[in-house]
């Protein structure tokens, strides 16, 4: 019973929660994890003593219940009393082991000594055999895990109440975030905020502490002929006329320039390469199409980071009830898709705005509906021919044929 609670405490211990208590657990902790990283052999060591044990029980209740002066024993009662015996042992070792999996890290702690003194006893006994089997073995290939069984992995963990539900979309972000492209997470052209080379220097302080923006692209003629980036740092050794500029072409940094197609892995590399956090975004025809920021990417993982500027951003959604939400209409198509539990799709579009102008065929008008895959989607904010806001609902008995499509309040 001892040894079946030492193979189950040390076996199933997580080092990691181990690590996390060494402090209150002190040398003990310590002791157990120099075990479980020899998890193997000690496995070998337990296993063996067990093998050992479970003959020498069979062979002690077969002598107590069999006379001595029986030189015969009849097999059906001979058989009898080892499946008895076989049954016993199992349900011992059931009981036993679940209980120690309720606490394994500190059933573990407890038991290491046992665990000490078998590992001492039954690593003389393996040694041969270990021996030989590593010779007569090829060596080991590496054993690699797909990304979907790291998925399952997660979402089981999830389940079990190893990970939190925040903790596993976190994850789930850094899976996508090698799949993921530049035009889905840029700031769309519309949106920048740039100024003309030849903006004054106290039009464009002003500019950069009304905005709160640290950099921002400075074009010439056309946005599209973006020349550099003004740095609000850089700003300060003009202040008040203290410099000997009067022109910000003289201030401007260097810009580097990135096609929509590029994927946020390589993106993330090549700015901790060059040590830049904003590139502009150009299309197939080199043309402007958006910004990306270090911190627009971060968000991918993290989620939306928020600071004293952001104060009056709204927001990407608002729930509105389980079965209801308000969508900013440049959030993320897939994200919708794994809010609402869709499966919305579209060629040109990355964002449910896109999608809703795209669906409908016509720049959407305030108060325009439309349903698809048992949503009910109602443009709620429009501004020029851009959709800012989308009301979702799961309706209960969707049509999805395209004749139910949209229809103005």
């Amino acid at each position: 019973m001892i040894v079946t609670a030492t193979r189950a405490g040390l076996l199933n211990a997580r080092s990691s929660r181990l690590a996390a208590q060494s402090e209150e657990l002190g040398l003990k902790s310590e002791k157990t994890l120099e075990l479980i990283r020899r998890r193997a052999s000690l496995r070998d060591s337990l296993r063996l003593l067990l093998t050992v044990l479970r003959f020498l029980i069979a062979g002690l209740v077969l002598a107590m219940v069999i006379p001595l002066d029986e030189s015969v024993v009849p097999l059906p009662i001979l058989a009898g009393w080892l499946a008895l015996t076989s049954l016993g042992i199992w349900l011992v070792e059931f009981f036993v082991e679940r209980r120690i999996l309720n606490d394994p890290e500190g059933w573990a702690v407890r038991l290491t000594p046992m665990a000490q003194i078998v590992a001492a006893l039954m690593g003389p006994l393996l040694a041969l055999p270990t021996r030989l089997a590593s010779r007569s073995r090829e060596p080991q290939q590496l054993v690699t895990i797909t990304e979907d069984e790291l998925r399952l992995f997660v979402d089981a963990s999830q389940r079990e109440g190893v990970l939190e539900k925040e903790e596993r979309r976190m994850i789930f972000s850094i899976f996508e975030f090698a799949d993921t492209l530049v035009r889905e997470i840029m700031l769309p052209r519309i949106d920048i905020f740039a100024l003309d080379v030849n903006t004054t220097i106290d039009e464009a302080r002003s500019a950069l502490i009304e905005t709160g923006y640290s950099r921002v692209p400075v074009y010439s003629e056309t946005i599209d002929n973006i020349i550099g980036l003004l740095y609000a740092k850089d700003m300060l050794k003009v202040w008040n006329g203290g410099g000997q500029t009067s022109s910000l072409r003289d201030l401007l940094r260097n810009v580097n320039f990135v096609p929509e197609s590029k994927k946020l892995d390589a993106l993330l590399a090549e700015m901790q390469a060059g040590r830049f956090h904003i590139a502009i975004v150009v299309d197939e025809y080199g043309g402007v199409a958006g910004l990306v920021t270090l911190e627009d990417m971060m968000e991918e993982i993290v989620g939306e980071i928020q600071d004293e500027y952001d104060q009056g951003e709204e927001l990407p959604y608002q729930k509105i009830s389980d079965e209801e939400y308000i969508f900013h209409g440049r959030f993320n198509l897939d994200d919708f898709n794994e809010i609402m539990g869709s499966s919305l799709s579209s060629e040109d579009a990355d964002t449910v705005g896109g999608f809703l102008f795209n669906e409908i065929g016509h720049v959407p008008k305030a108060g325009e509906q439309w349903e698809t895959e048992g949503l009910h989607l109602k443009v709620e904010q429009v501004a020029g021919r851009r959709v800012r806001r989308v009301r979702a609902r799961r309706v209960a008995n969707p049509e999805t044929s395209e004749d139910n499509a949209n229809h103005a309040d």
